[in-house]
């Protein structure tokens, strides 16, 4: 087994901030005027009702050092739904916390800020004004859940404990019994929600852990999509430099096409089949040469609540090349247990993945090795246009570039079910979804 050696991951969940306002202008209201206390807070929900976890980015600062606490209140309640201790100073602090959605009724929700000195003065405060759209039968069992375990309401640290992975009765369709898949698949034939290729495609997700979509991008939108990545390539987006395995992050957010290929209407028509919800995309992770990324399952990097609710999405732009660095996958290794932070005993990370190796690589590592014969690595060198959907525990790999002048264009994407939990474990940070319209 090719075993590449481990990879950074810090940029793996980066979120697409660019999709974002950052924190509006800090408002000073201050019954302490000398110390010039500032606060600024925004949230791409306050632009677009939004689904899942609510994310308010903060910038707070003080032209006095000052020991504060921020306090935030929800819905006009009289008792802060979370506070936190603070010191100010002239240099800003940026943070963020987050509002489980579910817990709150569908549309306009008043979320305020307020910043309190040791006396109990305000030294500044803002109210923002975020809408909530949590619907469907997803989003109603996610609810359910959350309410019975008395998740918080507001969060400033995510992890796997908030959540109830124990319940079965949230598992996906394609994660329980064969008779139960089976009845599922026959319910999208019998009622023409499937055509027979989609649930072969679908019945070879269940059963391998993922499926192949040829023809997928048309050859007009290959020549855009090469195009644009030839343009950030030479304006060094990132420091990229020729060769380097290094991963672009976001250019849906600069390049129509690759914003197109994002929403491409039949990813998206296959996702809604998977997920029995739509699927909203997450981010976009462009790459010039093979990633030579360490065999990993996204599972603790982009996380879902109920599980089963995540998609890796990889479309190659050009025909792949033995020895470039070819994606490896581990068929049926997406039937192995689901590995958590929480599970592997390690702390959040920040910018230091030691630990991360330590404890989480080697579990990845455990699960593998003894099941060598079961979970044989096979090499995908799929023709241009081809794409591929993973189930969001399938291990997985980037081989080793064993000819480092061949290129492996392609295009990596992360899917949610719309009405689940988005958050990374490994980091603890909430995940921001695309909220707006979806190809039909």
């Amino acid at each position: 087994m090719d075993v590449p050696p481990l990879r950074s991951l810090l940029r793996l969940f980066d979120r697409p901030r660019a999709e974002t306002a950052p924190a509006d202008a800090p408002v000073r209201t201050s019954e302490a005027p000398e110390v010039g206390a500032l606060l600024g807070a925004s949230s791409p929900a306050e632009r677009a009702a939004s689904s899942g976890l609510l994310t308010v980015e903060t910038s707070l600062s003080a032209e006095i050092p000052t020991e504060a606490t921020l306090r935030v209140f929800v819905a006009g309640a009289d008792r802060p739904a979370m506070q936190r201790a603070v010191r100010l100073g002239p240099q800003a602090e940026q943070s963020w916390f987050a509002i489980h959605g579910h817990l709150a009724p569908n549309g306009p929700l008043a979320v305020r800020l307020a910043l309190v000195d040791g006396k109990g003065r305000t030294l500044a405060e803002r109210t923002l004004t975020l809408q909530v759209r949590n619907e469907g039968e997803l989003a109603e069992i996610t609810r359910e859940s959350l309410t019975r375990t008395g998740a918080p309401l507001v969060v400033d640290r995510l992890d796997s404990g908030l959540y109830d992975y124990a319940d079965q009765t949230l598992t996906a369709w394609y994660d329980r019994t064969p008779d139960a898949v089976e009845a599922h698949l026959a319910m999208l034939a019998k009622t023409g929600q499937a055509r027979p290729d989609e649930i072969a495609a679908l019945r070879h997700f269940v059963d391998e852990g993922y499926l192949v979509l040829p023809d997928v991008v048309d050859p007009k939108h290959l020549k855009t999509l090469n195009a644009a990545l030839d343009d950030a390539v030479a304006k060094k987006i990132e420091g990229y430099e020729w060769g380097a395995s290094q991963r672009l992050h976001n250019l849906h957010l600069q390049y129509p096409a690759i914003r197109d290929l994002w929403l491409h209407p039949k990813v998206i028509r296959m996702l809604r089949l998977i997920f029995g919800a739509p699927g909203r995309p997450c981010q976009s992770l462009t790459y010039v040469f093979g990633s030579e990324q360490q065999y990993h399952q996204d599972t603790i990097h982009l996380t879902s609540f109920p599980q089963g609710r995540m998609c890796g999405v990889w479309t190659a732009l050009e025909d792949v090349q033995p020895d470039s660095g070819e994606l490896v996958v581990f068929p049926k290794s997406h039937r192995l247990p689901r590995i958590y932070m929480k599970d592997a005993g390690a702390a959040k990370v920040t910018d230091d993945w030691t630990e991360f190796g330590d404890k989480v690589v080697s579990l990845w590592t455990e699960a593998l090795q003894p099941n060598s014969r079961k979970f044989q690595r096979e090499i995908y060198r799929p023709k241009a246009g081809t794409v591929l959907i993973w189930h969001e525990n399938l291990m997985h790999a980037g081989s080793i570039r064993r000819d480092k002048a061949i290129s492996r264009r392609s295009i990596v994407g992360h899917y949610f079910a719309e009405g689940s939990v988005v958050y990374y474990d490994s980091s603890g940070m909430p995940g921001v979804l695309y909220e707006g319209e979806l190809p039909a």
